[in-house]
């Protein structure tokens, strides 16, 4: 089992098939609760969605007729998965979009596409407060060259429980056919909603659904030939940063000049932004969303790419807007979190793509370019390979292939989390997601335009790749920080090397703890705890702790942030890198495989 959920009793699954959406009703309602599962056709896109408007207002009816305290979850293509957002939520509370792996590619799109390789789960319930679910861990994975899990867990294996990581909104554990077979998902949602009040986990199979079935017309492509005239005020060979509001300075572009259009606009959550309101409303935000992005519009060239980057909710807004001005592309889930610390973590962004008009083949796809499809920004490191430096020495000393082709589904990239990484903002994208984007959908010297430049990193990694690039920030303290960045690559240095001083700037609102000399481990403290905890039979308080640890208490509270990281480690079991089944001759049999390749490849001596 890829999953361990505690004190389920697994749902019992009803299966029904629905020929026709006028059955839908019938099916969902019922005057007790439970988890509900609608599985739509494979490859439904924006046109099948529009078309099937009506079915999708029965399917919307229908969902209202669940009894209160139901599930409903809704398995479909990201861009379908969108266009139902909105009028699901005119009848349940959305809970949960869940990014869930596929066997295979599930795209139309043919040459020079990039591969669809997950589907969209959508989760609500018809009851107004949070989820009511098992908590559910994924079980560790563990390299399959050196043994170890795949994420290096470093000094805080006390923290984590011995089984797995709790469950996050990537599902990449498991994989379904959404042509043929979801058994792997449905047997994750028995066991999740396993629980009072719910017995039963109805699947209706809508892939038969006459209204629901999508139009098996491939997606139209330009021929890679094509070429599209210039316009003859074009902005200027090189490259800008521009200090200012992005929309008066998107006005001052000229139509049809920009080669790739880059975009992480601030989320409304409430960011500390140095000069920029994030807690707007939410129709006065979207509506100034809507507004840049159909600037983008217009300066985007013809067959050329728009991304947007935001949360899933928020990104099935962007893409209602986009669908009126421009042709939808890609939809990419980037599981951007390394470690789930909540019961179902949020853990991935999605990256919209559209076109204008009919998009070329994207070039780092692109059959000609034989070469480009060895660019280490476009070979992802295949699942279960773990990142530690030793590991990858010893791998590519063997010439062991750990990557895969690159995929609608990211997850070897990862947020910025060590201070020493960042400078003073409060949101950096990691540069390798950007090299991944402009390898896939540019060319060198091609323009790349961000509106939301912040403190540099697109732009940065634009020039590090030889591509032009225009830039614009409000802020004129995150602006200056950015060009100072650009100096930096001037002279030879890495504006994304590891830094001294310490950002004042914070993504979280804990506050940080001063820098201090740890007299005791952070971690010895942590493990005292817990021996308490199970001397006493519960968490110890302050109190508990004066009494009975063996360290002074005062180093308890000078060395964390909240009483909840003191006991962190008694909540939870620790786990160990290797599995359970290997015994000592195995972890050593493993370490002495990894060893002398790593020093081959190092240079160093055992």
């Amino acid at each position: 089992m890829p999953h361990l959920s505690d004190n389920c009793t697994r749902l019992r699954l009803e299966s029904r098939s629905v020929a026709s959406i006028n059955d839908l009703r019938s099916c969902c309602s019922g005057n007790v609760p439970m988890v509900c599962v609608m599985w739509l056709p494979a490859g439904r896109l924006d046109d099948d969605a529009e078309r099937s408007s009506r079915a999708v207002a029965e399917l919307v009816q229908s969902a209202s007729a669940l009894h209160q305290d139901s599930v409903l979850c809704v398995l479909t293509t990201p861009p379908d998965a969108a266009r139902l957002v909105p009028h699901l939520e005119e009848v349940l509370r959305f809970q949960l979009w869940v990014a869930v792996k596929t066997k295979h590619d599930i795209g139309t799109g043919g040459r020079g596409t990039l591969p669809k390789r997950h589907a969209a789960l959508l989760v609500y319930s018809r009851y107004k407060g949070s989820l009511i679910h098992t908590k559910t861990r994924v079980g560790y994975s563990y390299c399959p060259a050196c043994g170890r899990t795949t994420k290096d867990y470093g000094g805080k294996k006390h923290l984590y429980h011995e089984y797995g990581t709790l469950l996050s909104d990537v599902w990449r554990d498991i994989d379904c056919d959404p042509e043929s077979d979801i058994g792997a998902v449905t047997d994750r949602l028995r066991d999740l909603f396993g629980l009072e009040p719910y017995h039963t986990l109805r699947l209706l199979d809508l892939r038969d659904c006459r209204e629901l079935k999508p139009a098996r017309a491939t997606a139209a492509v330009a021929d890679g030939t094509l070429q599209f005239a210039e316009p003859s005020d074009v902005i200027p060979v090189g490259s800008r940063l521009r200090q200012g509001d992005c929309l008066k300075e998107l006005a001052k572009l000229p139509d049809d000049s920009v080669d790739f259009c880059f975009v992480d606009p601030p989320y409304n959550l409430n960011k500390k932004y140095d000069q920029w309101d994030d807690s707007l409303e939410f129709t006065d935000y979207f509506s100034w969303c809507d507004r840049w992005l159909s600037e983008l519009a217009r300066v985007l060239k013809p067959g050329r790419t728009l991304s947007v980057v935001n949360i899933p909710l928020w990104t099935a807004r962007h893409y209602k807007h986009l669908c009126g001005i421009l042709r939808f592309q890609d939809w990419i889930a980037w599981d951007g979190l390394g470690f789930p610390v909540r019961l179902i973590m949020p853990a991935h962004y999605s990256i919209l793509c559209f076109s204008k008009g009919a998009p070329r083949p994207l070039p780092g796809l692109a059959l000609d370019k034989g070469p480009r499809l060895n660019d280490e920004a476009l070979r992802p490191l295949a699942d279960g390979f773990c990142a530690r430096p030793a590991c990858i020495a010893a791998r590519r000393f063997t010439r062991r292939d750990d990557t895969v082709p690159v995929s609608d589904l990211w997850a070897d990239i990862f947020r910025l989390k060590h201070n020493s990484r960042r400078v003073d903002h409060p949101c950096q994208l990691p540069p390798k997601l950007m090299r991944r984007l402009f390898a896939l959908y540019t060319e060198p010297r091609e323009l790349v335009l961000d509106c939301f430049d912040g403190a540099g990193t697109s732009t940065l990694v634009a020039r590090q790749m030889g591509r032009r690039f225009y830039g614009i920030e409000l802020s004129d303290v995150y602006h200056r920080i950015a060009m100072q960045r650009h100096k930096q690559v001037a002279t030879g240095e890495d504006p994304f090397g590891k830094r001294a001083a310490v950002p004042s700037c914070k993504n979280s609102p804990v506050d940080r703890l001063p820098k201090q000399k740890y007299l005791v481990s952070k971690k010895v403290l942590q493990l005292d705890v817990r021996r308490i905890a199970q001397r006493l039979g519960h968490l110890p308080s302050r109190d508990d702790v004066r009494v009975h640890s063996r360290y002074p208490a005062e180093m308890f509270e000078r060395y964390f942030v909240s009483w909840g990281e003191v006991c962190a480690a008694a909540r939870t079991t620790g786990m160990t890198e290797y599995p359970k089944s290997a015994d000592v001759h195995d972890e050593q049999q493993v370490l002495a495989f990894d060893r002398p390749a790593r020093h081959r490849a190092t240079g160093r001596k055992p």
